[in-house]
């Protein structure tokens, strides 16, 4: 294969996947936003945590996201691996086996959330029934009732993964999409339109579930006749895989121990309404933000780096993975900078309505703005991890991320039980220490990446995050500055318009001061991408004048 087919093409399909991804993603998370948006307006702190926050995000959502980070990084390259060594027939083999396996240990987990709520709800946080009976009862209640939405989120992990294996990128994220669009069609009819109570969430989280399973199946339906229910424990596609996960199975657990403990236990124990809410969305807001682009292009790059390293291209892989790290980071440092100063605006814009308080908004600004920090970390993080996991180095991430997952916790630990943290600033100790945490992770990742390819130049990258930073920091301070500015003028009780006017203009301002610091500061990796991808335009509408003369 030609030095053009390996580097030009592969970059520009991975481009092509990651717009196909984007796009659903960026579907998916807008709708996910607007839907938790409306429940957490329509809910009281106390039961959008016990339902929500708790019971499915908390729960249900926790156990899914162990199964889908699992699956993900093994099934993947071991399904590839069957597809090019031998056939489709002997790839789905090794596929069957997979799902039937899942499906039994779905069913087992299932069934001990129906049949031990109680003592989950117990072992998990600080809320008992004999201080609040009824707010236990709510908890409990939600997470044996949302329990076997768990079934079709899960086996979506899998089907998601086998789209992806066939190039099949858009359905596999709408996946995602279509199930957050039927929760938030049952809480708009049901909670804003009918006034139901917190029931129709529920109704709506187990709709959406199967609707999300629904879909992947609607693309994998050339291939559904394939589908035969079976165990063979000998096929060594299996055991590659099995062996593949085990490293994995304890890095995952720990980071997922770790959200739950910073989200909801620990804060479980202040005992105050309202901080589980307001860190639930200043990580909802963060996560939004950094997900969208980052996500995508990771996803769309896994199966280009099993290719490279199949082939034992290093320079290549390394050149790849550099190029697309520094244009993140060239982008994400300055985001992060410049959130700092619209978390305010945006959460009283976005959030105070309905049952949504003013203080409530104002506590998820100050968390939004500590865990947008962390966005040029996460950023990188995602294609660090695709690029080890196409290496098949599954210890390595796996000790690095339980590390770092202990000094996550650790941090919120000593804030708040060993210094007395509470209220705000126990939500500033949980999100800076998750952000602290994160970027020492993904330093890691980076210089222990560096044994098996040239990626990221110490030197060189070092001195171009300190011009990135330099750019950042101008740009936030003109955010800053303007949204004082219009503040100002307009008063305190300005209202929405106020806001929104800040929003633009500091948004404006801070776009322009960072087209011109990097070009100052010589930042050349956003524009580079801007020229090679209105060149790609250029040449699509040219060849498409070609065709049609």
């Amino acid at each position: 294969m030609s030095d053009r087919e390996t580097g030009r093409s592969i970059g520009e399909r991975i481009i092509r996947a990651t717009v196909v991804v984007g796009i659903a993603h960026v579907i998916f998370k807008l709708i996910s936003v607007v839907q938790a948006i409306i429940v957490g307006q329509q809910l009281d702190d106390a039961t959008f945590e016990k339902v929500y926050a708790f019971a499915f995000e908390g729960c249900i959502f926790m156990i899914f996201l162990i199964g889908e980070e699992v699956i993900g990084p093994t099934f993947l390259p071991v399904f590839m691996g069957e597809m090019a060594q031998k056939d489709e027939s002997a790839a789905w083999r090794f596929v069957n086996t997979i799902v039937t396996l899942h499906v039994l240990v779905l069913a087992a987990i299932v069934t001990l959330i129906v049949n031990f709520p109680g003592p989950i709800v117990q072992y998990l946080t600080f809320w008992d029934p004999v201080s609040d009976p009824e707010q236990f009862q709510l908890a409990r209640n939600s997470l044996a009732w949302l329990a076997p939405s768990l079934i079709c989120l899960s086996l979506g992990s899998t089907t998601y993964m086998l789209l992806n294996g066939y190039k099949r990128f858009f359905l596999a994220a709408l996946g995602d999409a279509s199930w957050k669009f039927c929760v938030l069609i049952c809480v708009i009819i049901g909670m804003a339109w009918l006034k139901l109570d917190y029931h129709i969430v529920i109704i709506g989280l187990l709709i959406g579930s199967v609707a999300k399973l629904g879909t992947h199946l609607i693309g994998l339906v050339d291939k559904l006749r394939r589908f035969r229910i079976g165990i063979d424990l000998s096929n060594p596609a299996v055991a590659q895989m099995l062996l593949l996960m085990l490293p994995l199975v304890a890095g995952i657990m720990f980071a997922k121990v770790r959200d739950f403990y910073n989200n909801i236990t620990i804060l479980s124990y202040l005992d105050t309404a309202g901080l589980i809410k307001a860190n639930f969305f200043g990580r909802k807001l963060y996560t939004t933000i950094g997900w969208l682009v980052p996500y995508a292009l990771s996803i769309a790059m896994f199966p280009f780096f099993c290719e490279l390293v199949a082939r034992g291209q290093k320079e290549k892989f390394g050149e790849l993975l550099t190029r697309s790290g520094r244009l993140l980071l060239s982008v994400f440092i300055p985001l992060a900078f410049v959130c700092l100063p619209l978390s305010q605006p945006a959460c009283s814009l976005l959030l105070q309505a309905g049952k949504f308080s003013a203080q409530t908004a104002d506590w998820t600004a100050i968390s939004m703005a500590c865990y947008t920090l962390v966005l040029p970390a996460a950023a990188i993080e995602y294609m660090l991890m695709q690029a080890f996991f196409a290496h098949r180095r599954m210890v390595a991430v796996t000790l690095v991320g339980i590390g770092f997952s202990l000094l996550s916790m650790a941090i919120s630990s000593l804030g708040i039980f060993a210094f007395g943290a509470s209220g705000v600033f126990a939500l500033v100790v949980v999100a800076l220490g998750f952000a602290l945490s994160r970027t020492l992770k993904s330093v890691a990742l980076v210089i222990l990446l560096r044994r098996n390819a040239p990626v990221f130049p110490a030197v060189e990258t070092i001195v171009f995050v300190l011009r990135v930073v330099a750019v950042g920091l101008m740009a936030a301070m003109v955010a800053m500055l303007t949204i004082g500015m219009i503040g100002t003028r307009a008063g305190v009780d300005g209202g929405k318009g106020v806001l929104l006017l800040q929003l633009a203009a500091a948004s404006a301002t801070s776009v322009v001061t960072f087209v011109v610091a990097s070009r100052a500061l010589r930042v050349t990796e956003p524009f580079e991408m801007c020229r090679w991808a209105l060149e790609k335009i250029r040449s699509r509408s040219a060849g498409g004048s070609a065709d049609q003369a």
